[in-house]
């Protein structure tokens, strides 16, 4: 059956690209495979619009992968914080029960009021602060030994967090950079075609 004329230029203007533009392009192929027969290039722009929904649902794919790995990234990264701030805290003041009060290792300490607020880097640096003391302790304290390899490993451990979080960061930023590309394109190009079609149709 014909499409009517009078409805093909009211589903011209009724399409807009909405935040997730899947749709009017599913909207805007459906119209063009309706007027096919009467768009002299409605193929042309029935196969860039298939295209562009293709790699746009790719896009948005990546998109929801690079946000999930980022968001379980961030999760883990604040699991090991809470591990490396018991052990920081534990060791602490295991330190201060047995350092005599003008001993100068203990200005690598950061005050009580300070220990809420490190943020993962601080907490990474305050670690490597307590390795440094706990080899500098002279004799050496009982749990000095199990307690430097404890701080290491953690100290390592967060490292890897950090360094992770960030590229997972870094990704996250660069397929959002992607996405805003490819949603201008969209907008472009539905535009373009809209106007072609509006145009044809009102020739």
């Amino acid at each position: 059956m014909p499409y009517p004329l009078n409805a093909a230029r009211s589903a011209v203007t009724a399409i807009t690209l909405q935040t997730t533009p899947i749709d009017p392009l599913n909207q805007i192929i459906a119209l063009l495979d309706q007027l096919r027969h009467r768009l002299p290039f409605a193929e042309e722009e029935l196969a860039h619009h298939t295209q562009l929904r293709a790699i746009l649902a790719e896009q948005q794919e990546n998109s929801a992968a690079a946000l999930a790995a980022w968001r379980a990234a961030l999760a883990a990264r604040w699991e090991c914080e809470v591990r490396a701030q018991r052990l920081y805290a534990h060791v602490r003041r295991q330190v201060l029960e047995i350092a005599s009060t003008d001993a100068p290792y203990l200005q690598l300490f950061e005050p009580d009021s300070a220990l809420g607020a490190l943020t993962a880097t601080d907490l990474l640096n305050s670690l490597r602060r307590l390795a440094a003391v706990l080899s500098l302790i002279k004799p050496s304290p009982p749990f000095a030994e199990k307690a430097l390899t404890d701080v290491t490993a953690m100290a390592a451990e967060l490292q890897a967090a950090i360094t992770h979080t960030e590229k997972c960061e870094e990704e996250r930023r660069r397929v959002q950079a992607e996405q805003r590309l490819l949603l201008a394109l969209c907008h472009r190009s539905y535009r373009r075609t809209r106007h072609r079609i509006a145009e044809h149709l009102g020739g």
